[in-house]
């Protein structure tokens, strides 16, 4: 039997199962018709009952005070066909299935203190029904089919706080002759036809419905002959049969209450038997516990006083052991001093002309080396220089071109190139001062170590490619915001003016990564100048300490880097970027000779080459791979831009010309001044992140021209 059937043991402890289990024995057992299920703590009508009621022919079924809120989980109700009566009082019905129509038996239902609000259309086809009790319980209106009951002879109403009315059909019900209502409640029939009993009302209902009502005592004084072929003494008679039936019924349900009350008795004297062997059963456990408690007690102590006599057996050891040790250490050192006193003198001599010798042979060897490095390092720093000077005098030379066309125009030639040989040897003259000043001056060398730190350190160059990277993005989206404005396309604006918002944010993040790393090179300078007067005090060096860091740096300083900002394709620097792995390009530098080359790298490789992270291997590979599929796609057009050219016009080469100063850095899109027209946008506003003005028009607004956003900061591009 499912648990789910019953609902919590009551206040007194009774064991409704066992009650539901004795209940379906006797019901089984017994010959007489009635299956009694009553008072059983039922949530649900247990599986299978109503076959059971078909199968042993039961005609009266006894489901009250129970928890029952629904007929369902029985079975089917069209095997309770046989069913004379059906006590469904003090449960939690809400409301009741149509299939209790199927009752056609049906003689006494009582529906009694449930939770009823409506009884369904159905119960009309309940045609042998003679007793309905629907007293308290929740009805609001009964249905027109209870004028088709024809034998109700006893309907119950009462305490139905919402009922006030009753349906005309009601008059049909011929044999109705006991009706109990609240007098004070109902408004139809009105109250004062309700106080002058059933026949009043009746008649009233009769009126209403048009019809003439015809009470139980004019219909027994009707002759035999006008009679339906059921008559009326027939049916009196069944009926008289049918009470006895329900008095021996009654009696049968008396005699089964004794017998449970009978064997609830029997129950709580072995229940209370059970708890006398219990306490018993306690009682000696508890003797049991305290014996175990005191022989655990002894066992305690017989331990605890073992483990003090080993406790002092091993101090006696232990000081024994020490005694030992004492005297050994005594006699070793007597020894020793005894060997000491001997050799000393000797040993002593002899280590005090070998340091003698070995600080000559050092001082030596480090006076060659300190001149070799020397002129190492001054060699470095003049090419350095002269690096610089031809950088210098490259751009003057392009400064000096253009000067040269100026002055082609207006006929000053020959001016230019005599002040041009000028300015040279005023240049060649300030190299040599440079070179002899950089000899001397620990300011210049100071300075020079900390640009070549600078210039070696790669996460500076990843930043600084970085910050080139999103202010070329920024100029990109004002050009195109500007672009969208003249055309008056106010599409995605939005769009475009969050990225901006985005981009500048990030653009301040890497200045201030910049302007960190930077001081964290300047720390180690600082750091660097510390640890040298602690190294010419302790070694009583030379002045020339930061000669011996620069050629530091540029032992440790891979030879190729210089070649890779020179020769780097940019759009490789760019994938590398944004991948964040462009302070490993050093170790990238054997195979960016050729795409062959990059396309056979590996991770093996990788590792082997100094790249420990595998994150960082993986987003090398990811970059090298989205670079070779870019180089694809732009030789694949090229080479169909060149197979099919336009009519009339010569194959121009599309590639772009080489940048020799740009180290991996995209070419920036610029416009004009959105101010004066006339130069070229320089400055990136922030927070907005327009790049619409020029230096000398930034200097003269405090809002963005484009947007009117206040300015809190200027920050002046990089241009190529």
């Amino acid at each position: 039997m499912p648990l789910n059937l019953f609902g919590k043991k009551g206040s007194k402890g009774i064991d409704y199962k066992a009650r539901l289990e004795h209940k379906l024995y006797l019901a089984r057992e017994n010959p007489e018709p009635v299956f009694d299920l009553s008072d059983c703590d039922l949530k649900t009508v247990p599986s299978g009952i109503y076959s059971l009621c078909r199968v042993f022919r039961k005609e009266a079924l006894y489901l009250q005070e129970n928890h029952l809120s629904s007929l369902a989980g029985g079975g089917s109700l069209n095997d309770l066909t046989l069913l004379q009566i059906l006590d469904l009082h003090s449960n939690s019905f809400v409301h009741l299935p149509n299939e209790i129509g199927c009752l056609k038996n049906l003689r006494v239902l009582n529906l009694s203190s449930n939770q009823l609000k409506l009884l369904p259309d159905s119960i009309g086809q309940l045609e042998r029904l003679h007793i309905l009790n629907a007293s308290s319980n929740h009805l609001k209106a009964l249905p027109k089919s209870m004028g088709n009951l024809r034998r109700l002879k006893q309907l119950d109403l009462r305490n139905n706080k919402h009922l006030q009315q009753l349906p005309a059909s009601l008059a049909q019900a011929n044999s109705l002759s006991e009706l109990m209502l609240d007098h004070d409640r109902f408004t139809h029939p009105p109250a004062n036809v309700v106080e002058q009993g059933v026949v009043a009302i009746m008649q009233f209902l009769a009126e209403e419905l048009g019809v003439e009502y015809s009470s139980p005592s004019e219909l027994r004084a009707e002759s035999p002959e006008q009679l339906r072929p059921d008559s009326v003494m027939d049916w009196e008679e069944k009926d008289r049969s049918f009470q006895a039936k329900i008095l021996q019924l009654e009696r049968l349900k008396e005699q089964k209450q004794q017998e449970l009350l009978s064997l609830e008795r029997d129950m709580e004297e072995h229940q209370k038997k059970e708890l006398q062997l219990q306490t018993v059963r306690k009682s000696n456990t508890g003797r049991l516990l305290e014996d175990l408690i005191e022989q655990q007690n002894r066992l305690e102590s017989e331990i605890h006083r073992i483990q003090q006599d080993r406790e002092v057996e091993r101090l006696k050891l232990i000081n024994h052991l020490q005694e030992v040790e004492k005297t050994a250490d005594s006699m070793i050192s007597q020894l020793m001093a005894l060997n000491a006193s001997r050799d000393s003198k000797q040993l002593q001599q002899l280590l005090e002309m070998e340091q003698q010798e070995e600080q000559q042979l050092l001082n030596i060897a480090q006076a060659q080396y300190q001149s070799y490095q020397r002129k190492d390092v001054i060699n470095a720093m003049e090419a350095l220089l002269e690096e610089e000077c031809l950088r210098e005098k490259k751009l003057r030379e392009y400064e000096e071109g253009r000067a040269e066309v100026t002055r082609t125009l207006l006929s000053q030639q020959m001016e230019s190139d005599r002040q041009l040989e000028e300015m040279l040897n005023v240049q060649g003259q300030v190299q040599t001062q440079l070179v002899g000043r950089l000899q001397k001056d620990e300011e210049l060398q100071r300075a020079a170590v900390g640009a070549l730190l600078e210039r070696s350190d790669a996460r500076c160059w990843s930043l600084v490619h970085q910050v080139a990277i999103v202010e070329s993005q920024l100029a990109a989206l004002t050009a195109v915001e500007m672009e969208r404005r003249k055309l008056e396309m106010s599409e995605q604006m939005m769009e475009l003016s969050e990225k901006r918002v985005v981009l500048s944010a990030l653009l301040m993040d890497l200045l201030a990564q910049q302007a960190e790393r930077r001081q964290q090179l300047l720390n180690t300078l600082t750091e660097m100048e510390r640890r040298r007067w602690v190294e010419e005090e302790a070694e009583n060096q030379d002045g020339d300490f930061w000669l011996r860091q620069y050629q530091r740096l540029l032992d440790s300083r891979p030879t190729n880097l210089m070649e890779l900002e020179r020769t780097l394709d940019p759009l490789l620097a760019n994938h590398l970027v944004l991948a964040g792995v462009i302070h490993c390009l050093p170790f990238l530098a054997r195979w960016l000779g050729s795409t062959e080359d990059l396309q056979n790298i590996t991770e093996d490789k990788l590792r082997e080459a100094g790249v420990t992270l595998h994150e960082n291997r993986a987003a090398i590979l990811q970059a090298i791979k989205l670079y070779l599929e870019e180089q694809e796609i732009a030789s694949r057009k090229l080479q169909e831009e060149a197979e099919t050219p336009r009519p009339g016009s010569a194959v121009q080469p599309s590639a772009p010309p080489a940048d020799d100063e740009g180290g991996g850095v995209s070419t920036m899109p610029t416009a004009e001044c959105v101010v004066c027209m006339d130069d070229k946008c320089e400055v990136i506003f922030v927070p907005c992140g327009h790049m619409c003005t020029c230096i000398k028009c930034a200097e003269l607004v405090q809002e963005c021209p484009m947007c009117r956003s206040q300015i809190e900061r200027k920050i002046r591009a990089i241009l190529p």
